[in-house]
C-alpha cells in the first residue's frame, strides 16, 4: 500500500443544507435560500452537483426532501456513508453531528475548511480530508506492506465493560484526551514485518507482533489479551490463550504476571515516524474556536480506522414508496482494498490504547463501573491514573456524576453534580440526540454486552474453555444488534 504526498487540486465548492419535508435548505458562500415543494427542491439539487455537500446530522433526512424513490443511501458495516439524489448526481455526506450547537453552522463549517485548506486538504467527506491531511502531512511516498494473514488476527477494536447494569452514585468519568491520535503519534510504526528468533526480547516500544501461547491466570483481576470469539465479537479470558498480538500487548501480559510461550515473532523491517508530523497539523485544528474544533476533532479521529478498512459488508438502500416506508437492500459484492496492507498499523494502535486504559485500571486500585475503550467510570473518591493532566494524551475528568444509570457498555445516561435535573444520554457513536432516541426505545435493556460497539462486539470477561456461556453471550449479543 502506497501513500503518496498530497497535490494541490482546485477545491469544490461547499454548500450546507439542512433537509425537511418537501422542503430544504441551502446555504454557500453566495448565501441562503429555501426551496419548498418537490418540484423547487430538484431544481436546487440539481444545481449542486457540482457542489460538496454537508448535512449536520442525519443524511437519511434527505429523502423527505423530493421522496425516498429519488435517493440512493451508501452504507458500509450497516453506517451511513452518504446519500445520492439519483436525477442530479448530487451526493451528500454527514458532518457527524459536530455542528450541533452551533450558533452559525456554516460559519464554522467554512472556518473549519478554511484551516483544512491551508494544507491543500480540499472539501470531502470527513474520512476522505482525514486521509488527505495524512497525505498532505508527507515528504515522500511511504509503503506499507505487511501481509494482511499475518496482521488481521492481531487487530481488535477497544476493550468495554462494566460491572453490573443499574443505578451508581457519585461517581467521574474519566477519559483520555486524543487517545487514539496520541496512541498513533506516540512512536514510530512499522512498514514492513520479517520474521525473527521466537526468543526476541518483546520491546514494547517496538511494533512487532508474535504468534504465542499465554496463559493468563485467574489472580489477575482485568485479563489483559483480547480473543476472537466470532466474527464480530471478542472477549479479553483467562486461561489458556492462543493467537497473535503486538509485542506491547504480550509485553503487558508478562508484566501483569501471565505466562507468554512465543511460537513465531515478527519484528519491524524498518520503523516510521508516519503521524508525528499530521498529529502536530491535526493539533492545530483542534485549537479552533467553536465547532469548527469539533470538525477537526472528528477528521483527527477517523484517521486510524482507515488503516483498518475492508472492501466488505458494503450495500444501497433504496425505497420503494416516496414516503421511505418500504426500503430494500442491494448487496454490493466485497472488493479488496490497499490498505489490507496497513492492517498491522491499525492493530499496534489499537493495542496501545487497550494497554494504556488497562494500566489505568489497576493504578486506580477499584473496581470500574463502566469502561469504554479510552474511559472509565469510577466512584468520585477513586485515585486518578498516573498519567492525569490537561495536555493531549492524558486522562482527565471529564463529567462529574451525581447520578449514572448504565444499561449496558456504552449504553447509559447520567446527571450531574449541578443544580442541572436534566438527563444526559450516551450511546456509542451517536450524538446526544441520537441517544436519547436509542434510550427512549431500547432503555429497558441491561446486559453486560458491548453491544453497540465497532468494529467488535465486545463479550463481558470469561474463561477460555467456557463455550457454552460463550455460546449464549453470542446468541444474546445478535438478538440485541
Amino acid at each position: 500500500m502506497k501513500i503518496s504526498p498530497l497535490r494541490p487540486t482546485r477545491p469544490k465548492p461547499v454548500a450546507l443544507l439542512v433537509p425537511g419535508n418537501r422542503e430544504l435548505s441551502v446555504e454557500t458562500v453566495w448565501g441562503h435560500s429555501l426551496y419548498r415543494g418537490r418540484r423547487d427542491v430538484e431544481r436546487a439539487l440539481s444545481k449542486l452537483s457540482d457542489f460538496v455537500c454537508y448535512v449536520a446530522v442525519g443524511i437519511e433526512r434527505m429523502k423527505q426532501t423530493t421522496g425516498a424513490t429519488s435517493w440512493t443511501m451508501s452504507t458500509w458495516h450497516g453506517r451511513e456513508t452518504r446519500m445520492t439524489h439519483e436525477p442530479s448526481g448530487t451526493t451528500v455526506t454527514s458532518l457527524r453531528g459536530t455542528l450541533e450547537y452551533a450558533q452559525d453552522p456554516f460559519a464554522e463549517l467554512m472556518r473549519a475548511l478554511d484551516w483544512l485548506g491551508e494544507f491543500n486538504v480540499n472539501p470531502a467527506g470527513i474520512s476522505a480530508m482525514s486521509w488527505n491531511l495524512l497525505r498532505a502531512s508527507l515528504t515522500d511516498v511511504v509503503t506499507l506492506g505487511v501481509d494482511p494473514a499475518l496482521a488481521s488476527p492481531a487487530f481488535f477494536g477497544g476493550r468495554q465493560g462494566i460491572d453490573q447494569p443499574g443505578s451508581y452514585f457519585m461517581h467521574k468519568l474519566v477519559d483520555k484526551v486524543a487517545a487514539y491520535p496520541t496512541a498513533m503519534a506516540a512512536r514510530p510504526v512499522a512498514l514492513g514485518l520479517h520474521r525473527v528468533d521466537p526468543t526476541t526480547r518483546l520491546d514494547p516500544t517496538v511494533a512487532g507482533l508474535a504468534k504465542a501461547t499465554v496463559v493468563v491466570g485467574t489472580e489477575i483481576d482485568y485479563p489483559p489479551l483480547p480473543q476472537r470469539i466470532s466474527p464480530e465479537a471478542i472477549q479479553f479470558q483467562w486461561g489458556v490463550l492462543h493467537g497473535t498480538w503486538t509485542w506491547n500487548e504480550l509485553a503487558h501480559a508478562i508484566d501483569l504476571g501471565c505466562e507468554v510461550v512465543v511460537e513465531e515473532c515478527y519484528a519491524p523491517s524498518r520503523e516510521y515516524d508516519l503521524f508525528f508530523n499530521w498529529w502536530q497539523m491535526a493539533q492545530e485544528g483542534r485549537q479552533l474556536p467553536g465547532a469548527a474544533a469539533k470538525i477537526a476533532k472528528a477528521v483527527a479521529n477517523s484517521l486510524w480506522g482507515q488503516l483498518a478498512m475492508t472492501g466488505d459488508d458494503r450495500a444501497e438502500v433504496r425505497w420503494t414508496d416516496d414516503k421511505g416506508l418500504d426500503p430494500f437492500v442491494v448487496h454490493l459484492d466485497p472488493k479488496r482494498l490497499p490498505h489490507e496492507y496497513g492492517r498491522h498499523v491499525a492493530a499496534e494502535v489499537t493495542a496501545r490504547v487497550r494497554v494504556e486504559l488497562s494500566q489505568a485500571l489497576y493504578e486506580t486500585g477499584v473496581r470500574a463501573a463502566h469502561i469504554d475503550t479510552d474511559g472509565l467510570i469510577l466512584p468520585e473518591t477513586a485515585p486518578m491514573p498516573k498519567n492525569t493532566g490537561t495536555g493531549f494524551g492524558q486522562f482527565r475528568v471529564k463529567e462529574d456524576m451525581f447520578e449514572v444509570e448504565i444499561r449496558a457498555p456504552q449504553f447509559y445516561r447520567f446527571k450531574r453534580n449541578s443544580p442541572d435535573p436534566s438527563w444526559h444520554y450516551v450511546a456509542s457513536g451517536m450524538n446526544e440526540h441520537q441517544a436519547t432516541e436509542v434510550f427512549r426505545q431500547k432503555g429497558r435493556i441491561a446486559t453486560t454486552i458491548s453491544f453497540l460497539a465497532e468494529p467488535d462486539v465486545v463479550l463481558p470477561d470469561g474463561f477460555s474453555m467456557d463455550w457454552s456461556r460463550n455460546e449464549r453471550l453470542l446468541a444474546e449479543a445478535r438478538a440485541l444488534r
